[in-house]
C-alpha cells in the first residue's frame, strides 16, 4: 500500500501528465519500469516527486492497479473480478479456480476497464456496458457495468502466453501424437497443391484457438494471410499477414461486423483466410468463398462433436446449405478434462468430411482418443483428402504415406529439442525448401 505522502505525489502527478498518458497501458515490469524513468526525467526535478511515487502512479494509473501482481504471474491462466468488495479469483494452470485475498472497490474496478477501454479506443458506459478488448500483450478482457451486472463491475482476463504453445509442445504434453500432427502438417500445406479447410471445434477454453495458432506454422512463408476476429488472439509469425478486428456498434460510429470484414478480405486476394471463431452468417459467406475456390481456410466453432458442429453450421444463424458443407475437409475437436486434479486439453477426435447422400453429410473418423492408452490413435488415414492429394499430386497413397512417415520423424525431433516458437516457424519454413538440411540441423541439436 502507498503512503498518504505518496497518494498526495500520485494526485500531483496525475495532474501534470494525464492528457498526455491517457490512453498509455503498460502490463510488463520492463514497461513499468521504461515509462517510470521517462516521466520522472520530464517532471522530477520541475516538480519536485520522486522516483518511487512516478512508479507508484505507472502501476496505480497506467497499468492494471491492484490487478498487476497477479497479472505478471506466469502460473496463473485468467483473473477475474466479480464484482465490488468481492474476493477476486484466479485460474491457477494446476488447481483451477480459486479466491484470492485481494478485493477492489467499485471506483477501482471501474478505473481498471476506462483504462483498458480507452487503450482499446473503445466506449464502455451505461448505454454500453459491455467491453470485449485486449491487453498490449494480446491478452483477452470482458468487462461489466453494474447496469448489467447488479453486484458490481466485473473485470475477466484471459492471459496471453509470452511463450505461445507449439506444435512441439502439444506432442510433449499428449495433446496430439508425432502421427496426428504430421497428418495435420500435410494438409495444412497440401503438398502446394490442395490445402485443406479445417475448422477446429470444442468448448470454451478447451484449446481450439491455441491449435489453429499451433497450425499457421505449417502455412508457406510466401502467402498472403489474412485473418479476421472480434478481439485478436491469433498470433502468427509470418510476414504477409494482415490481421482484422470487429468493431461493436457506438453511438455515431457503425457496427463492422465479422462478415463484413470477410466480405472485405476475399476482395484482398487473400491465399489464406483464418476466422478466430464462426458464429452467424459469416460461416455461409465463408463456406462460399471455400466452395468458390479459397482453399486453405482455417476457423474455430462453439460445438461439442463433429456431428454437433455440423448440425450448428446448417441451422439457424449460420444457415450454411447443406450441399456446401464437403467443402470443409476437416474436423479437430477439442475437450477440456481433469486428469489427476489437473484441467488438460486433448483433440480427443480428428474427423474427414466424405461426402453427402442427400441431407446427411459422411465422415470418416481419421484418429479418436483411446481413454484406456490416453492417446490419439489412428483409426484411417487414407480417407478421401489422402485420395484427392494422391489424384492431384499424381503421387501414390504409399509415396503420401512416406511423406507424412518423414514429417512425423521431423517432429519427434521437433520435440525432443524443444526450439522456441520462432525457431520451429524457420525450421518449417526450411523443410519446404531443403527437408534434407532440416533433418541434419535436428539430429545434431538432439545428440
Amino acid at each position: 500500500m502507498h503512503n498518504t505522502h505518496n497518494q498526495r505525489e500520485i494526485s500531483k502527478i496525475h495532474k501534470i501528465v494525464k492528457k498526455k498518458y491517457s490512453n498509455v497501458l503498460v502490463i510488463r515490469e520492463e514497461e513499468i519500469a521504461k515509462i517510470r524513468d521517462e516521466i520522472h526525467e520530464k517532471i522530477g526535478e520541475i516538480y519536485k516527486v520522486t522516483l518511487d511515487a512516478v512508479e507508484c502512479y505507472v502501476r496505480e494509473k497506467l497499468s492494471l492497479g491492484k490487478l498487476t501482481p497477479l497479472f505478471l504471474r506466469d502460473d496463473i491462466e485468467e483473473i477475474m473480478v466479480i464484482g465490488k468488495d468481492l474476493p477476486v479469483y484466479i485460474y491457477d494452470r494446476k488447481t483451477g479456480h480459486q479466491p484470492t485475498d485481494l478485493k477492489l472497490s467499485e471506483e477501482e474496478i471501474e478505473d481498471i476497464i476506462t483504462r483498458i477501454a480507452n487503450y482499446n479506443k473503445r466506449k464502455i458506459d451505461e448505454f454500453h456496458p459491455l467491453l470485449d478488448a485486449r491487453l498490449p500483450d494480446g491478452s483477452r478482457v470482458n468487462a461489466t457495468l453494474p447496469v448489467v451486472t447488479p453486484r458490481g463491475a466485473t473485470i475477466t482476463i484471459r492471459k496471453f502466453m509470452i511463450r505461445p504453445l507449439t506444435i512441439a509442445d502439444l506432442i510433449n504434453n499428449g495433446t496430439l501424437t508425432p502421427r496426428a500432427a504430421a497428418f495435420l502438417w500435410l494438409a495444412v500445406e497440401g503438398l502446394k497443391t490442395k490445402p485443406a479447410n479445417i475448422l477446429m471445434i470444442g468448448g470454451t477454453a478447451s484449446g481450439k484457438t491455441t491449435t489453429l495458432n499451433v497450425l499457421s506454422y505449417f502455412i508457406p512463408e510466401n502467402e498472403r494471410i489474412i485473418s479476421i476476429e472480434d478481439v485478436q488472439e491469433i498470433n502468427l509469425m509470418h510476414d504477409h499477414w494482415i490481421p482484422m478486428e470487429t468493431k461493436p456498434p457506438e453511438i455515431g460510429a457503425n457496427e463492422i461486423t465479422m462478415d463484413e470484414l470477410l466480405k472485405n478480405a476475399l476482395r484482398m486476394r487473400p491465399d489464406r483466410i483464418i476466422i478466430g471463431e464462426v458464429r452467424g452468417k459469416e460461416a455461409l459467406t465463408l463456406f462460399t468463398a471455400m466452395n468458390t475456390g479459397h482453399e486453405g481456410c482455417l476457423a474455430t466453432l462453439h460445438a461439442n462433436s463433429a456431428r454437433e458442429s455440423i448440425t450448428r453450421l446448417k441451422s439457424h444463424p449460420m444457415n450454411v446449405p447443406t450441399i456446401m458443407l464437403p467443402a470443409l475437409d476437416l474436423i479437430v475437436a477439442h475437450r477440456r478434462v481433469t486428469e489427476k486434479g489437473k484441467t488438460v486439453r486433448k483433440i480427443f477426435e480428428i474427423v474427414e468430411i466424405s461426402g453427402r447422400e442427400g441431407d446427411t453429410i459422411l465422415t470418416n473418423v481419421l484418429f479418436s482418443f483411446d481413454v484406456k492408452k490416453n492417446m490419439l490413435e489412428e483409426k484411417i488415414l487414407n480417407g478421401r483428402l489422402v485420395q484427392e492429394l494422391s489424384q492431384i499430386t499424381n503421387l501414390s497413397i504409399k509415396e503420401i504415406d512416406e511423406e507424412i512417415f518423414s514429417r512425423e520423424v521431423i517432429l519427434e525431433l521437433l520435440a525432443r529439442k524443444k526450439p522456441s516458437p520462432k525457431e520451429i516457424h524457420k525450421m518449417i519454413q526450411l523443410y519446404y525448401k531443403n527437408p534434407e538440411e532440416l533433418v541434419e540441423i535436428l539430429e545434431r541439436g538432439v545428440q
